[in-house]
């Protein structure tokens, strides 16, 4: 599945809950970072001024994203961008921090990357994590699905597999403490995100979450199916705009 980083820079929500894990993570200017899933390097580029005395590396499967990252890592002499899988880590107690914004999601087997993680971080090393919670977002899932039923395309995707994996709270730490963390602390934290605009909204859809429903279609289906989403959205608006609920689940450890 290829990615937009143009449209994935354009939207702010995955952005600014990014900038609150950073603040949650306690950078230190020596630091050696590892940023998970780095997408376009935006949030990598502010690690590496907070660790200015360290290093930051980004790794991400998508080529289309690290182009993007290191266009914008030009001007910072320590980062270092890596085109790999979570899944493929083989790093060995070189960081002091383990960084990851709303990529882990994206993989299955969460448990096997959280493993190599631990791995990877120097002893009293530390990992700061946040992806979508499990039940997310009612509000976006509604509209997925009142789209594909608009569009008549129930049996285009009645075989599709969710392409997220999305763990409760006491699952997701105890692949912590499997892997051998301790002072485990995982939480979920509620926001309300709120779009100006229906294109607002489509753009941010566009840019993650509708990905992979959009790479079963057509060109033309796709406009549609992102019209029929977007419009639903309607339902939603208030006195500030198109507004509705997300939950997010963090998790933070660290290794003794």
């Amino acid at each position: 599945m290829k990615w937009d980083a143009g449209m994935y820079d354009a939207t702010s929500p995955q952005t600014d809950v990014g900038r609150e894990l950073i603040a949650m993570s306690c950078v230190k200017a020596d630091d050696s970072i590892l940023d998970i899933g780095c997408g376009t390097g935006t949030l990598t580029i502010e690690l590496a001024r907070l660790a200015h005395k360290g290093k930051v590396v980004g790794i991400d499967p998508s080529i289309e994203m690290l182009e993007s990252a290191r266009e914008k890592a030009l001007s910072a002499g320590n980062i270092v961008l890596i085109n790999i899988p979570a899944q493929k880590l083989d790093f060995k107690e070189e960081f002091d921090l383990i960084y990851s914004n709303s990529a882990l999601q994206w993989i299955k087997k969460q448990e096997d990357v959280i493993a190599r993680a631990y791995m990877t971080l120097k002893p009293n090393g530390r990992f700061a994590i946040q992806m979508p919670a499990k039940d997310f977002c009612w509000e976006l899932m509604e509209n997925i699905n009142s789209a594909i039923a608009f569009l008549g395309l129930e049996s285009k995707y009645k075989k599709m597999e969710s392409p997220w994996r999305f763990p409760v709270k006491e699952e997701f730490a105890g692949f912590f403490k499997d892997a051998g963390f301790a002072n485990v602390n995982v939480f979920y934290k509620d926001y309300t995100l709120v779009f100006e605009s229906i294109n607002d909204v489509l753009e941010w859809g566009v840019s993650a979450a509708l990905r992979p429903y959009l790479a079963l279609l057509n060109e033309k289906k796709q406009e549609r199916f992102k019209y029929a989403f977007a419009m639903g959205f309607e339902n939603y608006r208030t006195e500030k705009g198109i507004e509705f609920n997300f939950r997010r689940l963090f998790a933070f450890a660290e290794k003794k």
